[in-house]
């Protein structure tokens, strides 16, 4: 495996699928905000996984508040937005079928509660964190009882930093961006392994990211380059 070199999943979530996947499943939470093609994205990511490649894995979820400004009953779909994947929800549950390991670290994003759509943090995993175990139970948070994502991965020495998830033109976009810009970490976004929103701002997403300086590869591309089996 490759020590320095993290998997982070971003916000494969039941409430991003088409609601046709709960309906195989025999499950709820799925089409709150719909991702089309979102299931396509297990396959790949599942391919990651059991590559042997990665010796540290993530994910984030959206994890908002049942009443904040990010829903609105008529959203613009810019700032604001159906409401999708609230706090222990199952339209917020990760998708059953993604293969994680054991010692997956999990990371929330989106927890305010917003006043104003525009204030809005929550597409960037940058912005995620999660709640160091000691604290749990101990009364209200402070910024020291917290673990940001990009803490987390300095702590362990991350170089490379390969993402997929949904939405490509969204949240994954934003992760990647953000990473880039903000830290000295390299960024690879998994092309296969991510689905857009909508095609023409999937591919707007997909030009975003080259001129920041991601690398864009296929599945296959990067098991070759980690040295794993195809």
């Amino acid at each position: 495996m490759n020590k320095d070199i993290a998997l982070g999943i971003i916000d494969a979530q039941r409430g991003f699928m088409p609601a046709g996947e709960g309906e195989r499943l025999g499950q709820q939470g799925f089409g709150e905000l719909t991702v089309p093609d979102g299931e396509k994205i297990i396959a790949p990511l599942n391919k990651l996984l059991l590559s042997g490649s990665f010796d540290l894995v993530f994910t984030t979820q959206d994890w908002h508040p049942k009443e904040t400004a990010h829903f609105n009953e008529n959203p613009n779909y810019m700032t604001t937005w159906p409401t999708h994947c609230v706090a222990h929800t199952d339209g917020a549950k990760l998708h059953q079928d993604i293969k994680l390991p054991e010692m997956t670290h999990k990371f929330k994003k989106g927890q305010e509660i917003l006043h104003d759509g525009k204030d809005d943090t929550s597409y960037s995993g940058f912005n995620a964190f999660r709640i160091n175990e000691y604290y749990l139970g101990m009364g209200e948070l402070s910024s020291q009882k917290k673990e940001t994502l990009p803490q987390f991965l300095n702590k362990n020495n991350v170089k490379t930093l390969v993402l997929g998830g949904l939405a490509l033109d969204y949240c994954v976009k934003a992760t990647a961006i953000d990473f880039k810009r903000k830290s000295a970490i390299d960024v690879v976004v998994v092309t296969d392994a991510t689905k857009p929103v909508a095609q023409e701002t999937g591919e707007q997403a997909l030009v975003d990211l080259r001129a920041a300086g991601v690398r864009l590869m296929n599945t296959n591309e990067l098991i070759v380059e980690l040295g794993g089996p195809q």
